[in-house]
């Protein structure tokens, strides 16, 4: 590549960024680590990308999500009278130590209560539809599939069950799962408000 291109890849992940800031959330750049009792709640993590050194006792594996470090952010922001609770990130998630199983996803929660769409509207809680919007925008935008999609009813299980859905290409191929989070969850972080959340599949191809 020629000096300053940038590959489709790095492309997405601009346009990823630019789609969710346009609907309203505020980028985040968090640590690639988590503590190990984090990870477990959203389908844990495997002994490989445990970390026999870590910077921190709480910062002890690779994050197999983006979600709990978002979580997290908004359960700080919070308690800091900081009252921005829809947030983003662009980055990877790790499933082992080798390369290949390091994928960059797309992420975004919003927490508390979603503004209103226009001036006769009063604010409402986050629910499914939120973020299931973030999801179809995100794929329509960068010119994924959205429309030949499959939606099922059914999202792994720190989402909550009914209240969540996964879109696919065929069995293998998922580009997201949505919903609100599952109440065990919240609960768990320390989030006394609603929350939903969305997450991506790599961005460098579908």
């Amino acid at each position: 590549l020629p000096v300053g291109a940038v590959n489709q890849s790095q492309e997405r992940r601009a346009q990823a960024r630019r789609v969710l800031a346009s609907r309203g959330m505020t980028e985040a750049v968090t640590f690639s680590f988590l503590p190990g009792r984090e990870a477990a709640l959203f389908g844990g993590a495997p002994e490989s990308i445990r970390l026999v050194n870590p910077i921190s006792s709480d910062l002890d594996v690779m994050r197999p999500s983006l979600l709990p470090n978002l979580i997290r952010a908004i359960a700080r922001n919070e308690d800091r009278g900081i009252g921005n609770r829809a947030l983003f990130e662009v980055g990877p998630q790790f499933a082992g130590e080798n390369p290949e199983d390091q994928s960059i996803f797309a992420s975004g929660v919003r927490a508390g209560q979603s503004g209103p769409r226009d001036w006769s509207e009063t604010p409402r809680d986050v629910d499914v539809f939120d973020v299931k919007a973030d999801v179809l925008d995100l794929l329509a935008r960068l010119g994924g599939p959205s429309s030949g999609a499959q939606l099922l009813a059914e999202a792994p299980a720190w989402y909550h069950p009914g209240r969540s859905g996964t879109y696919q290409l065929g069995p293998k191929s998922v580009l997201a799962h949505f919903g609100e989070m599952h109440p065990r969850v919240l609960k768990e972080m320390d989030i006394d408000v609603p929350a939903g959340a969305c997450n991506g599949r790599q961005l460098s191809r579908w």
